[in-house]
């Protein structure tokens, strides 16, 4: 037996060592050739998001550019001017008439000119800017202007019938310069809001290709490319045919219609290559990285066969230390038979299984039935243990009579990990908004917790725990220089509860408790806290200091500085808001020793929120205008210094009033061209500032203030000027009576209109006539 024994030992010994060696070195080489494999992909597609990145850039520039000039509105006002299509078909010498509304026309069109021009130059890679007016049948490029027809780059054009993106992008094409001579561009589209009109702009290839893509093009068996859309080499190195070939695989192909994003090897000319794409959607292009593999899985070959003789010495020393030490293995064996036979002799047991089993598996059986019994009894203390855990958290929130020590002992067993002294408990009261089943009350709560745990920060030992139903029990350890630091994560707890679905949240927060016997104090002071809910009214976080009616200063907040802040935040006055904000802090800095930090913290809060409250009157997202990413409550909380809150408040005010300033320019400038647009064109008529207010949907007194800020004259009195000038003209023009010429421009009265006449001029119309009448006699 112990012979058979022995050779089993030999046998099952070199078959166990064996067997990990061959899958550890046939992981190990699959392993190799995998990672080898991910870093071939992650490197080239570092490359390529790289380049796709730079790339979409450059169309993000372009685009944002191209709406600041359509939002102008410059271009527009060109596109629409009335009889703009008229003027440019005019010939010869002008009518008088058209030279007002001529004059008008040029400066519209000189303007939009300024604006491509500016759309030029907004970025180095733009060669040049075509604005197509398909109605008045022109382009624009260069501050110059041609027919469409005798436009030199007149053998490609198109309407906004076959424009399906925004923008669209044109492939690489041959663009004819006004010098006569090609340059290969890529053509941006954008239709403007005209219909059929549209502006292109024309990138630089030769300067994309050596600023972005020629750093990307490398040498050898490497090589990377850009198919359009429709599969046309766009950048690519024309050195290196490689791209060509690839770019026509079937597989490479297939993979580019079915827009697959990822990495695979294709067989080119009996030599493999590792190939990685990648699909930009806002450009259309799919780039592309091949690398030939053949020569870098050399290596991996040359790791299999130094893996394969490793394995084969440690297999011939596996079996030698097996074939040596197998003869005093069988001493320990026996031991342990004879223990169990010595622990079984009371029952009877062991002779019976001596003969129907082996002395391993007799070993073996005993063990397990040791080892399941052990396990049973661990899973029995596992399931036990929170009930445990949560019965001794209750304990210690109630009067006890544990000492010291045995409150460590059982924090130990219990896997409690808390210190005994410097502690701050809050009370989270969670109410529900709806009626919820079972499965989502519980599936919350365990949110709850993870919520609570989460906010806390890892160097702070903490218990979190559900008391009873809608109530959770949290306990910290903190210094008391940290209070101000919980409230503002007590404050970050309870927000993140009100994300859940139907959950609302409230937090009471109990004195400091300096050590652990002080719990029960605490906790009762924390529910106290809660209780003031009916006083605080929504408050989220109730500290007990706060809410009992003590002696205690409290801060007086400046209102009336806060509402004229807003009201210059309203109108963008930066430097009044600025002043403002100074008094106010200044205000706030004289009681800051004097009360707690927290109330200087609340009051500046309040500001913040009406700010935000100002913003969204004006239908502004105060974020977006701040071009701000994280919560501004939550960065408000993390300044501790005066200071530092003022210079913070500072920032956020001038970009607001700034942002709003500039708002309000660009609006009542936007409202004053369009009623000097009316009043020229109907000036003739009964306008008044009523009608014209009317039509631009605005109130008359805010039209007439806008009008004269602008203009430098209310709007009667411009209007009045208007008449005179034409009155004028008519006057030394025409035969027309004067009542005749005082109904066209608008005087239906011929008293009315030699009055006003004469006070603009200082001379009746019949005076006026005469003067130039006898003027032009002398020049004759």
């Amino acid at each position: 037996m112990k012979r058979n024994f022995y050779f089993k030992l030999l046998i099952y010994t070199s078959l166990v060592a064996l067997l990990p060696i061959l899958i550890i070195s046939f992981i190990l080489y699959r392993n190799t050739t995998q990672v080898m494999q991910k870093e071939l992909q992650t490197t080239n597609e570092a490359y390529l998001k790289q380049t796709a990145n730079a790339m979409e850039l450059i169309i993000r520039q372009i685009t944002n550019s191209f709406q600041q000039t359509v939002l102008d509105g410059t271009i527009k006002e060109f596109e629409i001017f009335t009889l703009g299509s008229y003027y440019e078909s005019l010939t010869g010498d002008y009518n008088t008439d058209d030279l007002r509304n001529l004059h008008m026309y040029l400066n519209s069109k000189s303007k939009a000119q300024w604006y491509l021009d500016v759309l030029r130059n907004s970025n180095e890679f733009i060669q040049s800017v075509y604005f197509y007016d398909n109605a008045k049948n022109i382009v624009l490029t260069g501050g110059m202007q041609y027919k469409k027809d005798s436009f030199h780059d007149n053998d490609w054009s198109l309407s906004t019938e076959g424009i399906h993106v925004y923008p669209a992008i044109s492939e690489i094409r041959e663009a004819r310069q006004k010098e006569g001579n090609f340059k290969q561009v890529i053509s941006v589209i954008y239709p403007t809001p005209t219909t059929n009109n549209y502006i292109a702009v024309n990138l630089d290839v030769e300067k994309l290709c050596s600023d972005i893509f020629q750093k990307f093009f490398r040498d050898g068996n490497h090589t990377v490319f850009v198919l359009s859309e429709s599969g046309q080499l766009m950048f690519n190195d024309r050195g290196n045919e490689i791209n060509v070939t690839i770019s026509k695989h079937p597989v490479l192909q297939r993979n580019i219609k079915e827009g697959a994003q990822h990495s695979y090897e294709v067989e080119l000319s009996g030599n493999r290559s590792f190939v990685t794409q990648m699909n930009s959607e806002l450009l259309g292009w799919t780039f592309i990285s091949a690398i030939a593999i053949d020569d870098l899985y050399v290596s991996v070959t040359k790791i299999k066969k130094l893996i394969t003789f490793t394995a084969v010495l440690l297999i011939a020393a596996t079996a030698l230390l097996v074939f040596v030490t197998s003869r005093n293995i069988y001493n320990p064996i026996f031991h342990l038979l004879s223990f169990i036979k010595r622990n079984n002799d009371d029952t009877g047991e062991y002779p019976q299984r001596n003969r129907s089993i082996g002395e391993l598996k007799l070993i073996h059986s005993s063990l397990q039935e040791a080892f399941e019994e052990r396990t049973n009894l661990q899973a029995r203390l596992q399931e036990s243990l929170p009930a445990y855990k949560k019965m001794f958290i209750h304990s210690l929130l109630r009067n006890n009579t544990l000492s010291r020590e045995e409150i460590a002992e059982r924090m130990r067993m219990l896997n409690v990990r808390i210190e005994l002294e410097g502690l701050l408990l809050m009370v989270v009261s969670v109410k529900e908004r709806e009626v919820m089943d079972v499965e989502r009350i519980h599936l919350n709560k365990l949110r709850i917790a993870d919520i609570i745990d989460a906010n806390i920060p890892a160097g702070n030992n903490r218990i979190v725990t559900e008391l009873i139903d809608e109530l959770f029990v949290v306990i910290i350890n903190c210094d008391p220089s940290q209070l101000t630091a919980m409230f503002g994560l007590a404050d970050r707890i309870v927000q993140d509860i009100k994300t859940l679905p139907g959950i609302n949240g409230t937090i009471g927060i109990g004195g400091y408790c300096h050590q652990l016997r002080d719990l029960p104090k605490v906790f009762e002071q924390a529910k106290e806290a809660l209780r003031y809910r009916i006083v605080s009214g929504d408050m989220d976080v109730i500290y007990i200091e706060d809410a009992r009616l003590k002696d205690i200063p409290v801060l007086d907040y400046p209102r009336d500085k806060e509402i004229a802040l807003n009201s210059y935040v309203v109108n963008g006055e930066a430097e009044q808001a600025k002043h403002m904000l100074a008094e106010m802090v200044k205000d706030i800095k004289a009681q800051h020793h004097k009360v707690d930090f927290r109330q200087v913290q609340q009051a500046f809060i309040r500001l913040l929120g009406s700010l935000m409250e100002s913003a969204s009157g004006l239908r502004l997202d105060i974020n977006k205008v701040l071009q701000r990413q994280t919560n501004l409550y939550d960065a408000l909380l993390r300044k501790d210094e005066v200071e530092d809150i003022r210079i913070w408040f500072d920032d956020i005010i001038v970009q607001l009033t700034t942002y709003i300033g500039k708002a309000f320019v660009d609006k009542n400038n936007k409202y004053v061209q369009q009623a000097i647009h009316l009043l020229t064109k109907e000036f003739h008529d009964n306008i008044s500032l009523a009608s014209v207010a009317e039509q631009l949907q605005l109130s008359p007194s805010y039209l007439s203030r806008i009008f004269k800020e602008h203009t430098g004259q209310s709007f009667s009195d411009y209007a009045m000027a208007a008449r005179v000038e034409y009155a004028k003209k008519l006057l030394i023009e025409t035969n027309l009576m004067i009542k005749e010429i005082g109904q066209r421009i608008g005087y239906h009265t011929t008293n009315y209109f030699i009055r006003v006449f004469k006070e603009v001029t200082g001379v009746t119309p019949g005076e006026y006539r005469k003067m130039h009448e006898t003027k032009n006699t002398t020049r004759e």
